[in-house]
């Protein structure tokens, strides 16, 4: 166990995490923000190993559990495929499973195989008629710095001519030609948000721990340019003959209210990359939100209107609501300034920063909008599976431009030459905190 940084607000030690969290005292530690191993063999890697999920993330939790404040959250990444062994690990130790927030991409890149192919290599044939040309799939004509009509380019390398489609061969080949092996195209990350029970009712819990509610304002969504432009301000209804201020408080004539809370809107439990905003509000079309009409809640419209202003009678302009498409309601991450698990080759220096060699690096944005939704100002942040240290890396940002004053522990194992991810962590922080 090694301390490898030490800044004014948290440290990054080089070390078992379990062995770590023993040395930190019991309910101290506000929130958690691991990216977990998705236990999926991903590149080879030896802390990705598909044996003893369960198990692994079991003897985690249990220290989670004990450092944890009364009410503390703990956000855990995860895979379709194995993220159900993890969350029975947390709450087998006694977490409660409060949300799961979808992470949702369009870069996300298919590895199925071709079932098609696999008979014609079974066989030993050779495919050599040619009846088509296409782009390498699930790469678009030009997105990677191809120059010419149809070209494209992955990575580093130049820029290749379409690929040609050669003819299957043999008979089970032509059958399950267009077959591939299981598996769609990855489009999305769950991200299980977990609470340690709380002590007494919330006001109780917080009143003696300081922590246990989300700081919603802190993460609405910012409205966009297609909404109700009288947002933010103030209005008023133009009400009929005889109703009284103060005895019609919230519909007399002049009585001045927000249309919407200025500061955005509710977040959801689904976060969305610009490319797949696009592709909703493609599929939704421009959408209006409901209209107060002209005679108000008057006859049929009184239905619709519920609590103690059931069945008012209230004469009103129209009151045009928000129109746009559906993605108007998720936060919107931009696709090129992240690094999904499954896209790797398109790494952006300014995100990842030079010579990170992570291969599953988060956005900054996503965890920075974690951090501020279950950690206090003030309060405590940990991370057992640092990587790259992008979550210390957050929470200097955010104390530095926003004055939350968190303390931050990072806790990375690997720091070998192959994987420097220790020295990744020290080299990016120290440069975010020398700006």
């Amino acid at each position: 166990m090694e301390t490898i940084l030490k800044t004014e607000h948290g440290k990054l030690i080089h070390g078992d995490n379990i062995e770590v969290m023993k040395k930190i005292p019991e309910n101290t530690v506000d929130s958690c923000i691991s990216d977990f191993p998705y236990f999926l063999d991903f590149m080879g890697k030896s802390w990705d190993s598909s044996k003893n999920c369960y198990e692994w993330c079991k003897a985690r939790a249990v220290e989670l559990h004990r450092i944890m404040k009364s009410g503390g959250y703990v956000c855990i990444f995860g895979h379709c495929k194995t993220n159900h062994r993890m969350k029975c690990a947390f709450e087998d130790v006694g977490f409660n499973i409060v949300e799961e927030i979808d992470w949702v991409y369009g870069s996300g890149f298919p590895k199925n195989q071709d079932i098609g192919k696999l008979f014609d290599k079974k066989a030993g044939v050779e495919r050599t008629e040619i009846i088509g040309r296409s782009p390498y799939e699930g790469r678009r004509p030009n997105s990677f710095g191809g120059n010419k009509n149809g070209d494209v380019c992955y990575g580093d390398y130049k820029a290749q001519p379409e690929m040609p489609i050669f003819a299957p061969v043999t008979k089970l080949a032509k059958k399950f030609n267009g077959w591939k092996t299981s598996g769609l195209k990855p489009a999305h990350e769950s991200i299980t948000v977990f609470q340690k029970p709380l002590e007494g009712t919330y006001i109780q819990n917080i009143e003696k721990y300081n922590c246990g509610a989300m700081n919603i304002d802190a993460c609405r969504i910012d409205f966009s340019k297609n909404d109700d432009p009288r947002i933010g301000k103030d209005y008023s209804h133009n009400t009929k003959a005889g109703l009284e201020i103060g005895e019609h408080k919230d519909n007399a004539s002049g009585h001045k209210q927000l249309l919407h809370n200025p500061q955005g809107r509710f977040p959801s439990n689904m976060i969305f990359d610009s490319s797949m905003g696009e592709i909703l509000d493609s599929q939704s079309g421009i959408l209006k939100s409901g209209n107060v009409k002209p005679e108000g809640f008057k006859g049929e419209y009184s239905a619709n209107v519920y609590g103690k202003y059931a069945n008012n009678i209230i004469d009103s302009k129209t009151v045009y609501a928000d129109t746009g498409g559906a993605s108007r309601y998720f936060l919107q991450i931009d696709a090129d300034d992240f690094v999904p698990f499954y896209y790797c080759a398109k790494a952006t220096k300014k995100e990842k920063g030079e010579g990170n060699t992570h291969v599953t690096v988060k956005p900054k944005a996503l965890i920075k909008w974690l951090i501020k939704l279950v950690t206090p100002i003030d309060g405590k942040t940990i991370d057992i599976t640092a990587g790259s240290g992008t979550h210390g890396l957050c929470a200097e940002e955010l104390n530095k431009y926003d004055g939350y004053n968190l303390k931050w522990v990072n806790v990375e194992m690997m720091n070998t030459e192959d994987e420097p991810y220790c020295e990744i962590s020290k080299r990016r922080i120290e440069e975010a905190l020398s700006k």
